[in-house]
């Protein structure tokens, strides 16, 4: 097949987000099964040396979209778009994509027209027209509806703060229910958000394709040696990330520390805030690594994994990693989404108030080995379900089929 995938991240090796790793494994996946793909991206956020970077490494056309009009006024009304139509790309960079002529002949051509994000999904919406006979499907990264809904339901009533989120959720819904059900297919990373876009479309669109996890080389079924380590792992340059990161300082370990005082703690991940460096340099047992390499070495060190995430949605791939490895991992209900009831168990603790989430923590520094034995059942499943062996098929089967007959 010819295909075009639009995408917000140009992805390279060692990209330092789940979404920017996602898409590089779906790359991958379609060239190894001898598709033409064309990579789509405005030039924003460091993708021209991303594409420089892909370019050396795959056989992969990538067209750039670089907008009329920039600067900081420019930049500046990107960001008042974003917070009133946050489904919506920036306008300046939607009208470069769809107005590009090499776009337009790569879309001309192509079997399959995909979006990376449901933001892009906005932008295929309207490329649409140019070629109606090839199939167009949306990856959805996350629902975005989801996580407006969580802002608006904790915002304090009677403010302006309400106001808007009153307005985004609103704004949000409307636009991601017009881009699914515009849509052939959309493809979700859980059955929970499958039913949601199910949800917003109608019941016409929404299927599952489970991204894909390599089972971890040198996998251990025993907890490490060496003093007990809790691993949090994100891109803390997002917001929901670095406020995770900031309870998990503030409020859980101070409640670990008080039974057990020798548990280190490992925040491994791009972009710290500068409050969690400051937490790390007064405290010799919590590391705030930045970016890096490889997340490897600090998975085969930890005792336990947590994601103390309040706001977000969609599946946690931090989670998802963690468990294929084997190891316990404590969530709250939003770091556990699209895995608990869909075959995760005894490795997965879920728990929202802070004193649970140290508790549970708690429980495994205090009987390692009895955590691990209780977790690979999960592991096994968690194997299964996400192989990366098997995702070329399950992604080639997904993009012909999704939403009905191809």
């Amino acid at each position: 097949m010819r295909i075009v995938s639009v995408t917000a991240h140009v992805p390279y090796e060692g990209v330092p987000h789940a979404g920017g790793q996602y898409v590089l494994a779906h790359l991958r996946a379609l060239l190894s099964r001898g598709h033409e793909v064309t990579l789509v991206a405005p030039a924003w956020r460091g993708n021209d040396d991303a594409a420089r970077r892909l370019r050396a490494e795959a056989d992969v056309e990538v067209i750039l979209c670089a907008p009329r009009s920039t600067g900081r006024v420019a930049e500046w009304w990107d960001i008042q778009q974003i917070r009133l139509f946050p489904v919506r790309p920036p306008r300046r960079f939607h009208r470069a994509l769809v107005t590009s002529a090499a776009v337009r002949r790569a879309v001309r051509r192509a079997d399959v027209v995909e979006a990376q994000w449901t933001e892009l999904g906005w932008t295929i919406r309207a490329l649409r027209g140019i070629n109606p006979a090839a199939r167009h499907v949306v990856i959805a990264h996350d629902v975005i509806s989801q996580t407006y809904e969580r802002v608006f339901a904790t915002t304090r009533p009677a403010t302006p703060a309400r106001l808007l989120a009153h307005w985004r959720s609103a704004s949000v819904a409307r636009d991601e229910r017009r881009v699914y059900r515009d849509a052939d297919g959309v493809l979700a990373f859980s059955g929970k958000d499958a039913a949601y876009v199910r949800g917003l479309s109608a019941g016409r669109r929404g299927d599952v394709l489970r991204p894909p996890f390599p089972t971890p080389a040198n996998a251990s079924s025993e907890p490490p040696a060496g003093p007990p380590t809790v691993l949090f792992v994100g891109a803390f340059f997002r917001d929901v990330n670095a406020e995770a990161a900031h309870r998990l300082i503030d409020e859980i370990i101070p409640l670990v520390r008080r039974d057990h005082p020798e548990v280190r703690f490992v925040l491994a991940g791009a972009g710290p805030s500068d409050r969690m460096r400051a937490a790390a340099a007064a405290d010799p047992l919590l590391e705030v690594t930045g970016e890096v390499g490889s997340l490897d070495p600090f998975y085969a060190r930890a005792t336990a994994a947590v994601v103390p995430l309040r706001m977000g949605a969609g599946l946690a791939f931090k989670t998802v990693d963690a468990l294929t490895r084997g190891i316990p991992v404590v969530s709250t209900t939003v770091g556990a989404e699209g895995l608990m009831g869909e075959g995760a168990a005894e490795g997965l603790t879920v728990a929202d108030d802070s004193a649970a989430i140290a508790a549970a923590l708690s429980g495994i520094v205090a009987d390692p080995a009895g955590s691990w034995r209780s977790a690979r059942t999960t592991a096994a499943w968690a194997r299964a379900e996400f192989s990366a062996e098997t995702f070329p098929h399950r992604l080639e089967r997904a993009l012909t089929s999704a939403g009905g007959p191809s």
